[in-house]
């Protein structure tokens, strides 16, 4: 019973009326989701689709994801993913010398033809047809074992060659218990949600998901209006997204003085969240409980945080350089912060690796059944993996601290670690806006929006902890379209001509 396929049976037979899935109009319960997936599955069987294949998925966050999702897992095949954001770029980086078939969307399936191995495939299959399929009998799930591959991830390979997460059933099956400890579940929730690997969680947790109508491709170019539709129709009482998408809705509802009471839970991870942003959010959303997650594709949660009231003594740190509070260690066995420059440890001894670790300004590693031991055929591991006595860490390549009480402090990617300074600017000031921070020829350079209010010699004042070399503004800061909130600072670098 290894195979996550067999969990739409086990809901489907406890709840099957329960509605699982709210997409735009369409309302399905784990009985129809359960019908589509028998179809689906059936119809893959037909076209040749076999246990062990890789198969291309290029589907939108949809009804249509999770249904092909749960039937390839059925088939026992394995799905492979990209990021909406990513997918041009990925069919130029990625070779996909062995995938077997794609399956997606029209529009993503023409992108496919970029792709010389992509291009040679017979089997492409457009997922609107999942929606035309007559009921079919019940399908016989195939058995894995643990460690079977349940998605393979792509990455972006902006930096290199693209590195490739592949996660197993047994993982995914731990990391969904991890998420149904920390995350308040209850049995009447309805969640907007962006966040497909955590909608997996919904499903077992048997409550019901509105996929937020947005953007995929750029969530920060999403409309306002139809978030905010979708919260009034559905009666929605909890919000999993990334900053960036809470803020569309978060300005947009400020400037028209809209508030949410029935919004009782917000998580959001996947970037930066800084204290003023905090307080947009709880204007808007008044009764709710605001919790940060802190995670990475490869070890998903690590930390989390209640920010709903930040006390006094946390709002000073923040101020005096401390970073962004991530808050306490979960999910993870062990979150270690090691002093360590190379580019690759290897393996290593035990004590080895304790004169390694330090308590503050360290790169945070991690190990657990939640936390990747590996990439796809090794490319990627010498970098962001080493092992301590045969137990494998993953390397976030991100800076931490820990305070007294155990809690992780963010400042920022290893070559990005100026979250001190970033967090200090938000947590004086409401409305300054945007900003980045980087080092160029041993300068600090902090870069805010034009439309900031924020006057350089108010900056200048609040931090007293780190000098600022140099102020420059733009008229926009360029971010990552996966999240719309992390700075892509290549970006930035070549808008500022430095």
């Amino acid at each position: 019973m290894n195979n996550l396929a067999f969990q739409i049976e086990d809901n489907y037979i406890k709840n099957p009326e329960k509605t699982v899935i709210i997409q735009n109009n369409k309302k399905i319960t784990y009985n129809k989701l359960y019908e589509m997936v028998s179809s689906f599955t059936n119809y893959l069987i037909g076209k040749e689709i076999k246990k062990g294949q890789k198969v291309l998925v290029l589907v939108p966050m949809s009804i249509e994801l999770y249904v092909t999702l749960l039937s390839l897992w059925s088939i026992g095949a394995i799905p492979c993913f990209m990021d909406a954001g990513f997918i041009k770029n990925g069919m130029k980086n990625n070779e996909f010398d062995d995938i077997s078939a794609v399956l997606g969307i029209k529009k993503y399936i023409l992108y496919s033809s970029i792709n010389e191995n992509l291009k040679k495939l017979k089997t492409k299959i457009d997922v609107s047809i999942i929606n035309k399929l007559e009921n079919a009998t019940k399908v016989n799930i195939e058995e894995v074992e643990n460690n079977f591959p349940a998605i393979y991830t792509y990455t972006s390979g902006t930096t290199g060659k693209p590195k490739i997460a592949s996660r197993s059933h047994e993982f995914l099956k731990c990391q969904g218990n991890i998420l149904l400890e920390n995350l308040n579940y209850q049995r009447d929730d309805i969640e907007l949600s962006t966040v497909p690997i955590f909608t997996l969680s919904n499903i077992n947790a048997r409550i019901t998901t509105v996929i937020a109508d947005i953007n995929f491709s750029n969530l920060g170019k999403s409309n306002p209006k139809k978030l905010i539709s979708q919260l009034n129709i559905h009666n929605i009482n909890r919000i999993m997204a990334s900053p960036g998408l809470l803020e569309v809705i978060t300005k947009y509802a400020i400037k028209k003085n809209i508030t949410f009471n029935n919004v009782i839970k917000v998580f959001t991870g996947g970037g930066a969240v800084f204290v003023d942003f905090i307080n947009s959010v709880k204007k808007v959303f008044p009764k709710a409980t605001i919790v940060t997650i802190y995670g990475s594709t490869e070890a998903e949660p690590i930390a989390k945080c209640n920010v709903t009231n930040i006390n006094i003594n946390d709002l000073q740190l923040t101020s005096n350089g401390n970073g962004i509070l991530a808050g306490n260690i979960i999910g993870v066995d062990e979150c270690k912060l090691i002093n360590c420059k190379k580019e690759e440890i290897g393996s290593i001894t035990t004590e080895e690796f304790n004169n390694m670790q330090i308590q503050e300004d360290g790169e945070i590693v991690v190990t657990g059944s939640n936390v990747l031991k590996g990439y796809v055929n090794g490319i990627g591991d010498r970098k962001n993996k080493f092992s301590v006595d045969g137990k494998v860490y993953h390397r976030t390549g991100d800076l931490g601290s820990f305070d007294e009480y155990g809690r992780l402090w963010l400042k920022g990617r290893i070559r990005e670690p100026f979250f001190d300074i970033e967090a200090a600017l938000h947590s004086r000031f409401n409305n300054i806006g945007k900003t980045a921070v980087f080092e160029k020829d041993g300068e600090i350079i902090l870069v805010i929006e034009r439309q900031s209010k924020v006057s350089i010699e108010e900056i200048k004042k609040a931090i007293t902890f780190k000098n600022i070399d140099k102020i420059m503004y733009i008229k926009k800061i360029p971010v990552d379209k996966r999240h719309s909130t992390k700075v892509d600072y290549k970006e930035l670098r070549k808008a500022l001509k430095i």
